[in-house]
C-alpha cells in the first residue's frame, strides 16, 4: 500500500501495476466472452412456435449484450495500456530533463 502522502494529492502511479491491470483486463475480457456463444445461450423450447420465436429473440439479445460487455472490458484494457504508455513516456521525459538540468552541457 502506498502512503497517502506519497504523491501531491495522495496518489502515486505505479507503472507495473497499470500494465498488470491492462493484461488482466485483456485476459478476463477473453474469458468472459468465451462464457456464452456469440448468438447467445442455448434456447429453451417453449412448446409453441410464437413462444420459441420470442425466446430466440431474447436469447440473441442476451448474446449481443454479452459481446458488448466483453468489448467494454477489452476497451478498458486498451485504455489502461495507453495510460501506462503515457505515464512511462512522461517519466522518461522528466528523467531526461532532470539529467539535462544537472548537466547543462548535455542539452541538445
Amino acid at each position: 500500500m502506498i502512503p497517502a502522502d506519497a504523491g501531491s494529492d495522495g496518489f502515486q502511479v505505479v507503472l507495473s501495476d497499470l500494465l498488470a491491470a491492462a493484461t488482466t483486463f485483456g485476459a478476463e475480457a477473453a474469458t468472459y466472452q468465451a462464457l456464452i456463444p456469440a448468438d447467445g445461450p442455448a434456447c429453451p423450447d417453449g412448446g409453441d412456435a410464437a413462444v420459441n420465436q420470442a425466446l430466440r429473440a431474447a436469447v440473441q439479445l442476451i448474446g449481443a449484450l454479452h459481446l458488448q460487455a466483453a468489448g467494454v472490458i477489452e476497451s478498458d484494457s486498451a485504455k489502461l495500456r495507453q495510460a501506462h504508455g503515457r505515464y512511462a513516456n512522461t517519466e522518461e521525459s522528466l528523467t531526461q530533463l532532470c539529467n539535462q538540468i544537472s548537466s547543462p552541457g548535455k542539452i541538445n
